[in-house]
């Protein structure tokens, strides 16, 4: 009968650690998500041409299992020259910070002969 009992209680512990286990997994794998979909816009936003960058707001959505990852990149116009690219990206897993990222962009400048 004892020996029954410290079963029951080491089992019932390994199920608990079991469980802790998958839940922290479940959430470093929507972390790792979450900083893809970031990384990808950086890519994207760094490796753009200059004129193809247009301005407004521009969202996309993946899904990981019940978790959505929303990044969103907003792209404003300072001048005739340069751009800022803002980079947002958050996943609805409750904990989770806002990732935030800003690139500005200018256009190439022509060689000015010299004189």
């Amino acid at each position: 009968m004892v020996a029954v009992v410290i079963f029951s209680v080491v089992i019932l512990s390994l199920v608990g650690l079991s469980f802790q286990v998958a839940k922290h997994s479940t959430r470093s794998t929507d972390q790792a998500l979450s900083m893809a979909v970031l990384l990808g816009k950086v890519d994207q936003a760094a490796t753009a041409s200059f004129d193809s960058l247009k301005v407004g707001t521009f969202c996309d959505t993946t899904v990981s299992g019940l978790y959505r990852v929303i990044g969103c990149s907003s792209v404003d116009s300072l001048s005739l020259r340069l751009k800022t690219d803002s980079i947002k990206v958050w996943t609805t897993l409750a904990g989770t910070d806002t990732v935030r990222m800003v690139l500005q962009r200018g256009k190439e400048r022509r060689p000015v002969p010299l004189r």
